[in-house]
């Protein structure tokens, strides 16, 4: 995937922002442009920011797995959660900034505060979304 196939993607999403960090996306595009299988990438359905132990992060919901990048300067962290290892989530709504609970099945519990409430519904479209058969 190319920088320009991902900002269409967010055109068509209708999240397109110049508000999520640049690094973020370059890093996700990467990511998202290793990540081809038998000729196919992964399609991203849903991107948010929200904050997780402290910082800032990105959360991409793709139709296979969830990304959490952070690229601070210097470096970068990037966390991956296969979709069908998530047990439950939850994305409370709140008049300004919203909050996401991610819990995997091994027991661990990703909370991101400071969410954007107006992207409730595509997450869970995004979540809802059928997992793509292994090739």
């Amino acid at each position: 995937m190319v920088r320009s196939d991902l900002d269409n993607r967010l055109r068509e999403l209708g999240i397109y922002s110049d508000f999520y960090y640049r690094k973020e996306l370059k890093a996700l595009t990467q990511v998202l442009g290793e990540s081809q299988v038998l000729g196919e990438y992964e399609r991203l359905n849903c991107l948010l920011t929200g904050v997780h132990e402290g910082n800032r992060k990105l959360v991409a919901v793709t139709d296979r797995r969830i990304l959490i990048l952070f690229t601070p300067f210097g470096g970068g962290d990037m966390q991956m959660i296969r979709r069908e290892s998530v047990k439950e989530w939850r994305f409370e709504k709140k008049f300004l900034f919203s909050t996401l609970t991610i819990e995997t099945n091994g027991g661990t519990v990703f909370t991101f505060t400071n969410t954007q409430g107006k992207l409730r519904d595509l997450f869970t479209w995004a979540m809802n979304e059928p997992i793509p058969a292994a090739k």
